[in-house]
């Protein structure tokens, strides 16, 4: 399988900046369990909450404060695996609907490491409770092919991944709701990275 897409010139930055593809646990059940009554609260869908013409069913918020200290916490849980030191640049979360899907794409330059976390599902008779909406990335392959990897997110679950060069997407939503929350960093480098500090290609 292979990427058409363009990846951003960052992606070079890896060599000496690696970041692992792996699957990790930063959030007992019960904090995901909170963060995901938050993206679902009536007053915060109002007050924070955002549409987007890629996610026609979702509910999107651009670093709310009611996940802030998520930032931290996954921050701190990711850390001890990289061989250096990270800056925050922002964090993003979704309140998918049925029928919500996510293309084949790599990110922006503020998201030169990052996290996938799922916070949360309202199961439906075609995602029947204990299903997972997986994540599928593309691993990359010597002869320029990607190794096509999914995971099944249980709440609380997330996975760490080099988000400005391995291309990943999810296929379509058949639950009635998911809470999935997106946190980024940059190597605290500001000569190589600080471009990116404060995440000036926002977009939307």
């Amino acid at each position: 399988m292979r990427f058409y897409g363009q990846k951003h010139p960052i992606a070079a930055e890896y060599r000496d900046f690696p970041v692992p593809l792996e699957r990790i646990r930063p959030l007992d059940a019960a904090r995901a369990a909170e963060g995901y009554a938050a993206l679902k609260d009536p007053a915060n869908i109002e007050a924070l909450g955002q549409a987007e013409k890629a996610h026609p069913n979702a509910v999107c918020y651009y670093s709310p404060p009611f996940l802030a200290d998520l930032f931290g916490l996954i921050g701190a849980h990711i850390r001890p695996l990289l061989a250096y030191d990270i800056v925050e640049t922002y964090y993003y979360a979704r309140l998918y609907g049925t029928g919500d899907q996510l293309g084949l794409h790599t990110d922006r330059g503020g998201c030169f490491v990052s996290v996938s976390v799922c916070l949360g599902y309202d199961f439906s008779p075609l995602f029947p409770e204990g299903s997972a909406w997986p994540i599928g990335v593309l691993a990359e392959e010597a002869d320029g092919a990607g190794r096509p990897v999914t995971f099944g997110l249980a709440p609380g679950e997330g996975v760490l991944y080099p988000g400005c060069a391995i291309p990943h997407w999810r296929d379509v939503f058949l639950g009635a709701h998911c809470g999935q929350a997106f946190f980024h960093w940059v190597p605290a480098e500001p000569g190589r990275f600080g471009a990116f500090y404060g995440d000036p290609d926002k977009q939307g």
